[in-house]
C-alpha cells in the first residue's frame, strides 16, 4: 500500500508530464475557478490575431495587384457599388471575383459597413491599392469579426458538447489548441483571407452531427460550399454519412427528401439574384472552377508539384487530359474511406453512439480532403487548411498525430508565407 507522499510524488510527476496548456486548465480547476479558462482562451487567440494583424499582408505596397489583401478589399468595393449581375464580370483582370456567392455576399456586408465608416476606402475604382492605416485596421478587424462569428463558436460547442467523454481540463485544452494552432491564423490574419468562415460552417455541420439535427448539418455543410469552393474536398464524406443515416432509420426516404430539399433550398436562396439567368450561372461556375490555370500553382506540397520535378506533366498533356487523371485518382484515394463511413455508421444504431459517429466522419473528412489536397485539380498551398481543420477536432484522439500534421502543414506553407 502507497504512502500519502509516494501517492503525492505519483500525482506530481503525472501532473509533469501533462502539457503546459492542460496544466493551467487543471490550476484553474483546482483552484475553482473554472468560469475564466473560456474568456482567458478567446482573448488570448484575439491578441495572437491582432498581433499577426501588425505586420504586412500579402502584396502590401506591391503594385499594380497589390495581392490577396487587395483582392478582398476590391470585392467589397464592386459589391457595393455594382448590381449582382455584375459581380462576376466586372474588370476580370484586375482582381475579378472567382468565389462562390456567399464569399461575395460576405463582401456587400464588409463594403457596406466600410462605405458607412468612410466611403474611400471602397470607392469605385478610385481606392485601388489604398493602403491607409484606418482602412486596414478596419479590414483586419473584419476578419477577426467573421472568425469570432463563426468559426470560435462551433469550436466551443463541438469540444463543450456532453457528448466529449473526456475532462473538464482535457476540452479546455482543445479548445485552446484548435484556436491557437498558427497556420489559419497566420493565413487569414496575415496573408489575409477569410478561410474561418468556410471551416467554421463546416465544424457547425459536424456540432449538428452529433446532435443528430441532420438537416441543419445539410445546410451547413452547404453555406460553406457556397462560401468556398475548397469546402468541396468534404463533399464526398459528407454525403457518404448523410447517406447511411437515411438507410440507418426505419423512415430513410423521409430523411433523404428533407435533406435533398434543405440543400436545394440553400442553394436556391444563395444564387437567388443569377438564379434566373443561365449566362449568369454559367459564369459563376467559370469562375469559380478556373481549369484554365492548370494543374497547380506555385510550390504546392501535393503529388503532381512533387512529381513535376523529374516528369513534366503540364508539358507533356493537355489540360483537359490532366482534369481527367486528377479526377480519377482523387476519387481513387477518397472512396475507400468513405465506403468504410458509410458500413460503419449504418452499423452503429445504439443511443450512445454519437460520438462514436462524429469521431468516424472527422477521420474520413481528414481522408476525403487529403486525398483532394494530394491529387484533385489546381490547388493551393493554403489548401492544407482544409484537411487540417477536421484533424484538428480528433485532437484529443491522436494528440501526437495531430500535433505533427500542424507543424508539417505550417511547414509546407513555408513557399507562400516567405513570400509574404
Amino acid at each position: 500500500m502507497k504512502s500519502r507522499k509516494d501517492t503525492k510524488r505519483t500525482a506530481k510527476r503525472a501532473r509533469g508530464s501533462l502539457v503546459p496548456m492542460k496544466q493551467w486548465f487543471q490550476f484553474l480547476e483546482e483552484q475553482g475557478a473554472q468560469g475564466i479558462a473560456l474568456p482567458t482562451t478567446l482573448l488570448f487567440s484575439l491578441l495572437v490575431r491582432w498581433c499577426i494583424g501588425l505586420f504586412d499582408y500579402s502584396g502590401h505596397n506591391t503594385p499594380p495587384m497589390f495581392g490577396d489583401y487587395e483582392a478582398q478589399r476590391h470585392w467589397m468595393e464592386i459589391t457595393t457599388h455594382l448590381a449582382p449581375s455584375e459581380w462576376y464580370f466586372y474588370d476580370l483582370q484586375y482582381w475579378g471575383l472567382d468565389y462562390p456567392p456567399l464569399t461575395a455576399f460576405q463582401s456587400w456586408l464588409c463594403g457596406a459597413v466600410a462605405n458607412f465608416i468612410d466611403p474611400s476606402w471602397v470607392a469605385l475604382s478610385q481606392s485601388r491599392g489604398i493602403e491607409t492605416a484606418e482602412s486596414k485596421m478596419f479590414m483586419r478587424a473584419s476578419v477577426i469579426a467573421f472568425e469570432f462569428a463563426i468559426y470560435v463558436p462551433a469550436v466551443v460547442v463541438l469540444f463543450m458538447s456532453r457528448h466529449q467523454k473526456v475532462s473538464w481540463a482535457a476540452r479546455q485544452t482543445a479548445i485552446l489548441a484548435v484556436l491557437a494552432q498558427p497556420c489559419l491564423a497566420l493565413i487569414d490574419n496575415g496573408h489575409f483571407q477569410y478561410n474561418s468562415v468556410m471551416l467554421g460552417f463546416l465544424v457547425w455541420s459536424v456540432c449538428f452531427a452529433m446532435q443528430g439535427r441532420y438537416v441543419a448539418m445539410a445546410v451547413a455543410f452547404s453555406c460553406s460550399l457556397l462560401f468556398k469552393q475548397m469546402a468541396l474536398y468534404y463533399a464526398p464524406a459528407v454525403f457518404f454519412y448523410l447517406l447511411a443515416k437515411c438507410f440507418q432509420r426505419k423512415h430513410g426516404l423521409a430523411l433523404f427528401i428533407k435533406l435533398g430539399m434543405a440543400v436545394v433550398a440553400t442553394f436556391a436562396v444563395v444564387l437567388s439574384p443569377w438564379i434566373t439567368s443561365p449566362e449568369q450561372l454559367l459564369q459563376i461556375l467559370v469562375r469559380v472552377f478556373p481549369v484554365a490555370r492548370g494543374l497547380y500553382e506555385d510550390k504546392v506540397a501535393n503529388i503532381w508539384c512533387a512529381v513535376n520535378v523529374a516528369v513534366k506533366l503540364r508539358a507533356m498533356y493537355d489540360t483537359q487530359t490532366l482534369l481527367r487523371v486528377a479526377t480519377l485518382a482523387t476519387a481513387t484515394a477518397f472512396l475507400p474511406s468513405c465506403v468504410h463511413l458509410f458500413v460503419s455508421v449504418r452499423r452503429l444504431q445504439t443511443k450512445g453512439s454519437a460520438a462514436d459517429t462524429t469521431r468516424l466522419l472527422s477521420y474520413a473528412l481528414v481522408n476525403s480532403s487529403l486525398a483532394f489536397f494530394l491529387f484533385s485539380f489546381q490547388v493551393h498551398e493554403k489548401t492544407i487548411l482544409v484537411p487540417l481543420a477536421p484533424a484538428l477536432l480528433l485532437i484529443n484522439d491522436e494528440p501526437w498525430a495531430v500535433d505533427w500534421f500542424v507543424q508539417i502543414a505550417l511547414f509546407s506553407m513555408y513557399p507562400l508565407l516567405f513570400k509574404d
